[in-house]
């Protein structure tokens, strides 16, 4: 018996140098059958996954089964943005809990629905006597089998590569991870209303005993969304620095990388330094970089590698941690429903460009300190209208540089003027022969823009007849109100501003050129929210009709037509009042064709003027036939 199983020993261990051997001359064989092998697993179990899903209901349904006594077992995990359950039947309902555990529900007894989480759900749950299991029914193969290959492969190329890698993260992380800020809130200009509330979690991360009063908490988290350049980051840093405790940064682009696993390793990492230093703050900008909504990414990509470690690590840290976690992005409507849930970013915060021109003067004021300057701000800071600190300080910088190719002894308004010019139109300003007919007629188009925005009530920043090397002619720009509504008198003047570009040359030159084709996209834009957005339109009525397109044909004619009459109209009524006024026109322009740029205090001067000392038509006309050159 002794000798036999030596025999066969033997015989093993034969074979196995033989295998071994073969191995080793065949090594690129090998290697793609194990990766051949490990994704017929992976897909085989991604398959089984698929089949087997349940039903998927809304949360509401769930709640209905939970109260009503028809839900037996609850499956959930933290780290699922699902969880799943099973639904008694005729037979189950009678049977103890140890039967029900070896009964094998049908998969139409199953349904799926989203994970609320929240520190007082399993609570909740146990008050209507479900059972309660964690449990993950997300395929797990790829995670498994990542894992051995990772320790498996034993490839001097690929373990020297990831050292390289792992210790350049360690030197990036020491970099990005713990930030010295002395920025306040005093250091922030504008967002008053969001200073405030921020102050308020600031107080209470400084004096936790004002919690128990009302047995609140803490927020969690806080997600700032909005344009690039609002002060999202300026506005964490100014938490940070206001609260005295530690900040922690990563810019979400840097999880994405190119070997599975790291990016998730980096968040992990983070959040394990914050429990060190903890009470802090964890900022982190472009998390829509790893945010993403997770559908269509890819069950295994890195990206969701990443934001399962996120979520994870959100839901790993309780409010008296005093880990306080900011988001930034500029793409809020992508992230990922599980990410922006209550219990996660219990807070979200819209940061806007200032909406007051006031505002942004205090930031050409705080931008332009100690350097010499005798512009107006009160003039260029109605003429950003839009703009937000990063622009401004963009413009400010670009003002600096026209002043010193210039040679000048201070930065002027119209050097300002010049760096908006070159912000808004993407381009220098170019000279036209001022005896030419096209500077004429760019005189009267955007004189006739002028008039009507001051016919029309509206406020005047500034009019130039000076062109850029990007293709604008001229413009008319005006000063932004202090308005959170528009209303439908407002939509219609700014539909006839847009026409008056084009009445004035038909006015005056009876033939008309391209230069209103941008003045028409506007107004398009203008009608086609008129119409289909506001409900301002009596046909339609208070319809929107990109909801009933979606679910009824309206017939495109129809609605053409209606935009077409509706131009015609307020072309029509453009055209009357100009004429009926056109001898501001004809003031404004030839002033344009002398000054080229007319502030609006200008302008309001001159139209005074006009008024007080109505010059006839005829005259100015010899001036015109006077001034062109033939």
């Amino acid at each position: 018996m002794r000798g036999s199983f030596m025999f066969s020993f033997k015989g093993f261990k034969n074979k196995w140098k033989k295998a071994k051997s073969w191995c080793k001359k065949h090594k690129g064989v090998v290697v793609a059958g194990v990766v051949v092998l490990s994704i017929s697993i992976i897909g085989l179990e991604q398959f089984v996954y698929d089949k087997n899903e349940p039903k998927e209901v809304k949360y509401e349904e769930f709640m209905d089964d939970l109260k009503a006594g028809d839900i037996d077992t609850l499956y959930y995990n933290p780290g699922d943005e699902y969880m799943r359950f099973t639904l008694f039947n005729d037979e189950t309902r009678e049977m103890t809990k140890k039967e029900r555990e070896d009964y094998k529900y049908k998969k139409d007894e199953w349904r799926e629905t989203l994970y609320p989480s929240g520190e007082d759900f399993r609570e909740n749950m146990l008050k209507y006597g479900v059972n309660l299991v964690v449990k993950s029914f997300e395929p797990k193969a790829a995670a498994i089998i990542g894992s051995i290959f990772s320790i498996a492969l034993p490839f001097i190329i690929i373990i020297a590569a990831m050292k390289a890698i792992m210790g350049g993260m360690a030197k990036t992380e020491k970099t990005e991870k713990q930030v010295d800020v002395k920025t306040k809130f005093s250091d922030v200009i504008g967002h008053d209303e969001v200073i405030e509330d921020l102050k308020f979690i600031v107080s209470l991360m400084q004096d936790t005993s004002r919690l128990k009063k009302f047995n609140m908490e803490v927020p969690r988290g806080m997600l700032f969304s909005g344009e690039p350049g609002t002060g999202k980051t300026l506005l964490a840093k100014a938490i940070a620095g206001e609260s005295g405790v530690p900040f922690l940064y990563l810019n979400g682009s840097s999880c994405i990388e190119m070997y599975a696993g790291l990016g998730a390793k980096r968040v992990r990492d983070l959040f394990k330094e914050a429990k060190k230093c903890s009470p802090c703050i964890v900022f982190i900008d472009e998390i829509d970089a790893i945010g993403m909504n997770r559908t269509g990414n890819g069950s295994f990509s890195e990206n969701v590698q990443t934001l399962n470690a996120l979520l994870q690590e959100m839901d790993g840290f309780d409010t008296e941690s005093g880990i306080f976690v900011i988001g930034a992005t500029n793409n809020a409507d992508t992230l990922d429903k599980a990410l922006v849930r209550a219990g996660r970013f219990d807070r979200q915060v819209v940061i806007s460009p200032p909406k007051d021109w006031t505002v942004r003067k205090e930031i050409f004021e705080h931008y332009l300190q100690g350097v010499s300057s005798t512009a107006d701000l009160d003039l260029v800071s109605k003429q950003c209208m839009g703009f937000t600190g990063a622009d401004i300080n963009a413009v400010v910088n670009e003002a600096k540089l026209i002043a010193s190719m210039g040679e000048a002894d201070s930065v002027t308004t119209e050097n300002i003027e010049e760096a908006i010019d070159k912000r808004i139109f993407k381009g220098n300003r170019s000279k036209r022969d001022k005896k030419s007919r096209e500077n004429m007629l760019v005189a009267y188009h955007e004189a006739g823009h002028a008039i009507v925005t001051y016919l029309c009530g509206k406020p005047i920043a500034r009019a130039t007849i000076v062109s850029t090397t990007s293709g604008v002619g001229g413009f008319v720009m005006q000063t932004d109100e202090d308005k959170q509504f528009m209303t439908k008198t407002d939509l219609e003047s700014q539909l006839m501003i847009c026409y008056g570009g084009r009445c004035s040359e038909r006015i005056k030159f009876t033939d008309v050129s391209t230069g209103a084709s941008n003045d028409i996209t506007q107004a398009t834009n203008i009608i086609e929210a008129y119409v289909e957005k506001y409900g301002f339109n009596s046909e339609f009525g208070m319809l929107d009709l990109g909801v009933v397109q979606g679910t009824i044909q309206l017939s495109s004619e129809k609605l053409v037509k209606l935009f077409s009459d509706m131009a015609k109209e307020y072309e029509r009524k453009t055209f009357e009042l100009l004429s009926e006024n056109y001898y501001l026109v004809e003031r404004l322009a030839q002033e344009l064709l002398d000054k080229e740029t007319l502030s609006s205090e200008a302008i309001t001067e001159i139209i005074k003027d006009a008024k007080e000392n109505k010059e006839s038509m005829e005259v100015v006309n010899e001036k015109f036939d006077d001034f062109v050159e033939v």
